[in-house]
């Protein structure tokens, strides 16, 4: 009973935060502004109200998925390892904090891993929450994970490409006509602007 309950109030403070910071996020982008920084706190806290029932889901191995250990293991491995290496790619080479966070848009990043993929970030941590949610074998926390994958889709698509849009003109139209929005081969050759 506590296992639930716990789940469920932390994705309700989840949703009340994600409804107030994509709010406010939205609101700012629509005046041109980057990321809000005084929005960071409130960022982090709603993904680890998101994450907390992803873990504890994974832990208590609420509602069992079919499968064998081994099997488990090598896919929860290669997601851990295949979302570790491309979030930390993705985060790296922004070079900076202020860039990573939205904070920093003096230039548009084109290059190492963002050839192949125009979200590196939201394909790492979801590799990540899934290969959490498989070494756990637990189903609700594998449509946890899808929750957050629809969402930061939902986030990309209506927030930060047309705000990235209105920014970078011309130089992201190209960028996101030749890179993938989540992971690919590039569509053209040199698709750094």
């Amino acid at each position: 009973m506590w296992l639930f309950s716990g789940i469920s109030l932390s994705m309700g403070i989840w949703a009340v935060l994600a409804l107030y910071v994509f709010a406010k996020i939205r609101d700012a982008y629509d005046r041109g502004e980057p990321f809000p920084k005084r929005l960071l706190p409130l960022w982090y806290a709603m993904w680890a109200f998101h994450h907390f029932p992803v873990a504890l889901a994974s832990l208590a191995g609420v509602w069992p998925l079919p499968s064998s250990s081994w099997v488990a293991a090598v896919a929860a491995l290669v997601a851990l390892v295949s979302g570790t290496t491309a979030g930390v790619l993705g985060l790296t080479q922004f070079g900076s904090y202020a860039r990573a966070t939205g904070q920093d848009n003096s230039r548009l990043i084109t290059s190492g891993i963002y050839r192949w993929s125009r979200n590196p970030q939201v394909v790492g941590w979801s590799m990540i929450l899934l290969g959490v949610s498989i070494a756990g074998r637990s189903g609700l926390a594998v449509l946890l994970t899808g929750v957050f994958t629809l969402v930061l889709h939902a986030y990309n698509v209506r927030l930060e490409e047309p705000y990235l849009e209105r920014v970078y003109r011309e130089q992201f139209r190209r960028y996101k006509a030749a890179t993938p929005r989540y992971f690919g081969v590039p569509r053209k050759a040199g698709c750094a602007p």
